[in-house]
């Protein structure tokens, strides 16, 4: 079993919205398909992205507006550091990125933007449609513009 799985398999466990949530592990397995692909379309490193979406929502308390969610997630990111096999540098873009998600922003960092705009395209899954005004990626754009088509490119991928 990777870092990677024993740790989403802890967080799930301790997740208090349990594990069918909205913001639960279905959401993050999407947000790291997104993530993964737009950080290797536009520069970013994909492994931040894969822990970011481990991450970026497991400290959730609240299905609805969750002020401080973030903050949280990049506190439990801090929590498990020594047990992540990510250099220093890539641990604070991840803390980067979890804390600040759930603020609207968008960035020029690749990694950083593709965590946020991975985390926005999943947005359908509440009925709500990504706006393209809001990604900080090229690719984050034109997967908000066409959803169909980013769609069908994440599948042949697989």
């Amino acid at each position: 079993m990777t870092d990677l799985h024993r740790i989403r398999t802890e967080l799930a466990d301790a997740f208090a919205l349990g594990t069918h949530s909205l913001h639960g592990p279905a959401h993050w397995a999407g947000v790291e398909l997104h993530a993964v692909r737009l950080a290797e379309l536009g520069g970013g490193d994909p492994e931040v992205c894969r822990w970011f979406a481990v991450f970026h929502d497991a400290a959730r308390q609240d299905e609805g507006h969750d002020t401080g969610h973030g903050a949280r997630g990049a506190a439990l990111v801090q929590h498990h550091r020594p047990r992540l096999p990510l250099t220093d540098a890539q641990v604070e873009v991840l803390a980067q990125a979890c804390h600040s998600h759930e603020l609207g922003h968008v960035t020029d960092d690749p990694t950083i933007g593709a965590c946020w705009d991975a985390d926005r395209l999943e947005l359908v899954r509440v009925g709500i449609r990504p706006r393209a005004d809001l990604m900080s990626t090229a690719a984050g754009q034109a997967a908000a513009r066409d959803r169909e088509g980013w769609m069908r490119t994440l599948a042949a991928q697989e």
